[in-house]
């Protein structure tokens, strides 16, 4: 999705209504990554800023939120670092055809499932890179909503009851009759073990290392980017859906190929480490995560069922997976529901 001159002019006017000024001089440069939507370096009064604009199109309930972004982009700035400071917001679709945001720019690189080969003769660099995540999400859940503005972007009454209902209706669209009723057998687990206590705050909804911009040198966390799922809601199963990205040695093949982090970095956390941590920092007592884990994959079932019938409708994958990964996502949510099926009566967590 490359925007033409005259999309850039039309930002370029509206931005200066603002009091703002875009520098055409300096041309505006796609960011690989973002496949929901679509990101550019720009410069915008004298400096670099990323602006974020859905594809074309109309866009799913809920998908592509640049406002929802924007509206926590322009509000954590003192109550979490971390997060880009949000600049500009345009909801007029006249002037592109779709809303954007612009928000700072942050320095960073992005670690995924592997890797960068600088760092790879670092020592100890698993256990750096694992301190710094557990830090960073603990620190987003401490977060003071009320000092935010933020209390009404979610409601985390009833949250974990919406995720279970709404995960099976996506499922509902992508699975076929016999995956569709092992999907109800975990849902009817779920709803009959919902935790009586709960806890609401501020939650990223995609947490993981990929979406964060590192200090290639001193390690710290210069950006969290991607806030356009952010919402209000149980921050232990934004945890579980970050431990089930997490990987550790022995995984069972269903959890194997969710591995989105680099596992084998030296001293990278097993996850009850992470658990122990993630409490230690939070200060939250201490739960049971069986429930949430459950939640979890039952929603990556549905959310790989999703990237199988996209794949299989538009031959399109998303940049963090690759082709031959989308190729065998048939068998793997058919490897996941089977395992999670026969698990949800087990009392051993993972």
């Amino acid at each position: 999705m490359m925007m033409n001159q005259e999309q850039w002019q039309a930002v370029a006017k509206y931005v200066e209504g603002l009091g703002h000024t875009l520098d055409l001089t300096i041309e505006p440069k796609r960011l690989s990554g973002g496949v929901a939507n679509f990101n550019y370096v720009v410069t915008l009064n004298g400096k670099k800023a990323v602006l974020r604009r859905p594809p074309d199109g109309p866009l799913p309930p809920g998908a592509n939120d640049v406002a929802r972004e924007y509206r926590v982009l322009s509000s954590l700035k003192e109550q979490y670092p971390p997060a880009p400071v949000g600049l500009v917001f345009c909801d007029d679709e006249s002037v592109i055809g779709v809303p954007f945001c612009i928000s700072e720019f942050r320095e960073g690189i992005c670690i995924g499932r592997n890797l960068p080969e600088s760092l790879n003769d670092r020592p100890h660099i698993g256990d750096s890179l694992s301190q710094l995540v557990v830090e960073s999400l603990a620190k987003l859940h401490k977060v003071d909503l009320q000092a935010t503005g933020l209390e009404s972007l979610g409601n985390a009454d009833a949250f974990l009851e919406r995720q279970i209902s709404g995960w099976y209706k996506r499922g509902s669209r992508v699975l076929d009759e016999q995956q569709l009723e092992k999907l109800s057998t975990i849902r009817d687990w779920l709803q009959d073990n919902l935790p009586e206590k709960r806890l609401g705050t501020l939650v990223h909804n995609d947490f993981k290392l990929d979406n964060m911009l590192v200090d290639e040198e001193t390690l710290t966390a210069n950006g969290v980017v991607d806030w356009d799922m952010c919402t209000v809601g149980d921050p232990f199963y934004e945890l579980a859906i970050l431990l089930a990205y997490w990987g550790e040695a022995n995984d069972k093949p269903a959890y194997e190929f969710q591995c989105r982090m680099p596992k084998e970095a030296d001293g990278w956390w097993p996850r009850d480490k992470v658990i122990e941590e993630y409490f230690k920092l939070t200060g939250f007592a201490k739960q049971d995560l069986d429930f949430y884990w459950w939640l979890t994959q039952y929603r990556n079932i549905v959310v790989y069922a999703q990237l199988k019938a996209l794949f299989a409708r538009t031959g399109e994958f998303p940049a963090a997976l690759t082709q031959e990964e989308c190729e065998l996502m048939p068998e793997r949510v058919d490897l996941l529901l089977e395992t999670i099926t026969a698990a949800v009566d087990s009392k051993a967590f993972a």
